[in-house]
């Protein structure tokens, strides 16, 4: 977000003065005081300026959008950040541009870290619980369809095999997309087993 440091001979008069020069009237903006300011002797002698930090007011998708870009920016990445969705304490980003293979890393690995880093960003900006989830070029939802590929094609095994079928190391998040993909069925169940990086997710046969 854009702060501007403004003073005056009180704070209210330096809010007033931020209002102009950021074009916004009083309620859109927000401040802080860096310094209350104190009346001189005879109201002309010693006296000092009130001093403010203020800044326009946006919502929390937007403050994170411009977040995630200034994030991109540093990097170096040629890459926009776009807000696709910000309602109900839930944050959706997505990100375009000719950089999209570093910054979805291997497996996702690096899009994850940065949707980690921005809902602790913003958790912490507005001192609430707020769901951010970070996308680039459609890679998630890709990612969701070849999962639920996967567990069609296995479990269908597992119906013509009558044997259970134990699937690849993967994430929490990956292993419940299948879990909700076939939690319907009524010829398979699936259940997780290990520990740590080596949890496996098992379809086996009601």
């Amino acid at each position: 977000m854009k702060k501007l440091a403004m003073k005056g001979k009180d704070v209210k008069e330096a809010v007033n003065a931020a209002s102009k020069v950021l074009g916004k009237g009083i309620d859109e903006i927000e401040y802080r005081v860096i310094n209350e300011g104190k009346s001189g002797v005879l109201g002309v002698f010693g006296g000092e300026d009130a001093e403010i930090e203020a800044w326009g007011k946006t919502s929390p998708g937007e403050e994170a959008k411009n977040i995630l870009q200034e994030i991109l920016d540093k990097l170096g990445l040629m890459a926009i950040a776009e807000k696709k969705r910000d309602e109900n304490g839930e944050i959706e980003l997505n990100i375009k541009g000719e950089d999209l293979g570093q910054i979805i890393g291997k497996d996702g690995a690096t899009l994850k870290a940065l949707q980690t880093v921005m809902v602790a960003i913003i958790g912490n900006i507005y001192k609430e619980k707020i769901r951010v989830y970070v996308d680039a070029g459609g890679y998630k939802e890709r990612h969701e369809k070849a999962l639920e590929r996967l567990a069609l094609d296995a479990a269908k095994d597992v119906e013509e095999s009558g044997k259970e079928k134990v699937l690849p190391p993967m994430t929490a998040a990956d292993r419940r997309i299948i879990h909700i993909c076939l939690k319907d069925s009524d010829k398979i169940t699936t259940y997780s087993q290990g520990e740590g990086a080596d949890r496996r997710l098992v379809i086996a046969p009601k």
